[in-house]
Parts: C-alpha cells; sequence; structure tokens
C-alpha cells in the first residue's frame, strides 16, 4: 500500500481560507439564465442548499435566474455526467457532495464518463461533519461494537457515493464485516430503513440526521474524524478504533476527502470570463448577511472556500489517494 504523511497533507489542505470580498456584476452573465444541477434527491439536504444560494447567485452575476434542476441517480454520477457533456460557456453548473467523484473516479466505477480534476471548481459551500448513526432501537451503541457484532454490519446505501466508499473504508480500516444494500432514493430512504431496524445504520451529515437524534430516533454511533466533534463529545472519532499505523493513514486520507464537501463545479475547460464571474459570485453570495441569516435559520452551515483553492486541493488528491482504489473497488465488486 502506498504510505503517504496523512496529517501534512491534511493541515495543507485546511489551511486558512482568503475570503472572497463582494463581487461585481460582470458582462457574460448579464440578463442570462443559468442551470444548476443537483444530483441529489429534490427532497434532501443537498436541494436545499442550492434552491437557498441560487437567489443569490443570480444577484451577484447579475443574472437573470440560477434555476435548479435534479437529476438524481448513481449516487450522484447521472446529473455529475450531465455536466460533463455540458457546452463549457459557463451556462451550466452543478453543486453536489465533490467527495462522490472522486471516489467514484479512484475506483473506476462503470458509471463516470468524466475526470473530476478537469472539472471547474468554483467554491465550496460547507464542510459538514459526517456521522454513522443506528436506529435507536439497535443493539449497536458505540463504533467500538462494530468490531464484535458477530454478523456483518448492514449498510443502508442509496448508490455509490462517498459515504458508500467511506464505509467501505471503515470496515477495511477498523476491522468488522460489511454487507452493503443498495436501491435506496435518497437519504431519507436510508434513514427510514434504519429507524424501522431494515438496515443497521447509513453515514450521513450530522446536520441532515440531527434531528432525529434529538427526537430519539436515531443513535450516533461514530464520527467521521480525527478528533471527537465538540458537539458530540461522548461519540468516538472513527481513527480512536484504528491502531494499526497504515490502516490509520488510509483511514485519514477518506477523511480529508470528505472535508471537500459540498461545491460547485462547472463543465471542464469553462470559459475563463465565465469562470472568474462565477466564482467571484458564489464568493459574494456566500458571504452575503442575508444569505448567511437565511442558512442560519434553516439550522444549516456555511464554511467557503474559494474555487481555485479547491480545484488545487482535488489534484493533490487525486495524487495523495492511490491507496485507497483497492478498498473502493472491492466495494463495487461486492454489490455486483
Amino acid at each position: 500500500m502506498k504510505q503517504w504523511k496523512a496529517m501534512t497533507f491534511a493541515a495543507a489542505l485546511l489551511a486558512p481560507f482568503a475570503m472572497a470580498g463582494p463581487g461585481v456584476a460582470g458582462p457574460v452573465y448579464d440578463g442570462k439564465t443559468v442551470t444548476l444541477i443537483v444530483p441529489n434527491s429534490p427532497a434532501g439536504t443537498m436541494t436545499q442548499y442550492a434552491r437557498i444560494i441560487a437567489p443569490y447567485i443570480a444577484k451577484h452575476l447579475g443574472a437573470k435566474d440560477v434555476r435548479v434542476e435534479n437529476h438524481q441517480g448513481g449516487g450522484g454520477l447521472k446529473g455529475s455526467n450531465l455536466l460533463w457533456t455540458s457546452a463549457p460557456d459557463g451556462m451550466t453548473m452543478a453543486f453536489t457532495n465533490v467527495p462522490s467523484l472522486i471516489m467514484a473516479q479512484l475506483a473506476g466505477s462503470p458509471g463516470v464518463q468524466f475526470d473530476a480534476t478537469r472539472f471547474t471548481y468554483l467554491g465550496r459551500v460547507a464542510s459538514e461533519p459526517r456521522v454513522v448513526t443506528v436506529g435507536s432501537g439497535s443493539s449497536i451503541m458505540t463504533g467500538a461494537d462494530l468490531k464484535t457484532l458477530g454478523r456483518p454490519f448492514i449498510y443502508a446505501s442509496q448508490g455509490t457515493d462517498e459515504d458508500f466508499y467511506t464505509m467501505a473504508v471503515l470496515s477495511d480500516t477498523v476491522g468488522f464485516d460489511l454487507k452493503i444494500v443498495t436501491g435506496f432514493e435518497g437519504n431519507a430512504d436510508t434513514s427510514l430503513a434504519v429507524i424501522k431496524g431494515d438496515a443497521d445504520g447509513h453515514i450521513t451529515a450530522w446536520v441532515a440526521t440531527k434531528p432525529a437524534v434529538e427526537a430519539g430516533d436515531k443513535r450516533v454511533i461514530l464520527y467521521l474524524g480525527t478528533e471527537r466533534l465538540a458537539e458530540l463529545p461522548d461519540v468516538q472519532a472513527a481513527v480512536e478504533l484504528v491502531d494499526d499505523a497504515g490502516k490509520k493513514q488510509t483511514l485519514e486520507a477518506i477523511i480529508t476527502i470528505l472535508q471537500l464537501s459540498r461545491g460547485f463545479f462547472g463543465p471542464a475547460d469553462m470559459d475563463p470570463a465565465a469562470t472568474d464571474e462565477m466564482r467571484a459570485a458564489i464568493g459574494a453570495a456566500l458571504t452575503d448577511p442575508d444569505l448567511l441569516a437565511e442558512i442560519d435559520q434553516r439550522g444549516l452551515g456555511v464554511d467557503f472556500a474559494p474555487g481555485d483553492q479547491q480545484q488545487d486541493n482535488v489534484k493533490r488528491i487525486f495524487v495523495a489517494s492511490e491507496s485507497l482504489t483497492p478498498i473502493f473497488k472491492a466495494a463495487l465488486e461486492s454489490i455486483r
């Protein structure tokens, strides 16, 4: 397995980002309509973010509208493939979990028709904590219980997205048997399966699952981080369960990828003027006090990073994360 300095790489990736100042509308988008592809469920948190942010991007672009379209399927691959074939004039972009694109490509997924390193990254909206949850009636109380379960952990998957691959890495590095059950439609569907006991658990954003946890329907057993989450001090961080140095580096690698999280991106070779205007408008939108107030009111969060920084991060991650590929490919084989 190829080794790399996980902590050094993570530190470089998470260095402070320069905040973009207010953008000035330019000529490319003046009075135009932009299509925003969301390759996720219309009822999910990703679409909620997109619909809240889209009007503010239009405002700072000087565009007539930023129209949200859902193209769900294949763990985000359907919509991402659609963007890949779109004209690079800047009039079409997408918003999803960037880690899904990276992991699917590293795995050699047959559904991938793009090169994630060539997409034009326009800005990260949020880097959200991700957790493993089980139903409140489950006998699994902590992450450590996965090692002594005595049977495969039944994982509800909505497709080959970032959570699918992350669960495979957890199984490999922590050391427990895993059975992946696919065919669920979105996070709401996998969550219901977990609550009903049709599956043991799933991975989701903490912000998305928090209401169900507070209602007593679900329980968080593991946080996908290198240190415990301040909001969940009694929940183990995943790296606490791994003693082997090599496996710990592999787990830290996928945690670093997850921190790219929710972001906007355009087609490969996107028009340079359109790229500059869109990056500036997204930066201005995500620092707009009115948007931040609305995001806060919805119980969501913003952790902005500029598009050019994301562009560099994606390229570095592909070089550094080659050790994950065998695990990802084995996960794909397990569901065929």
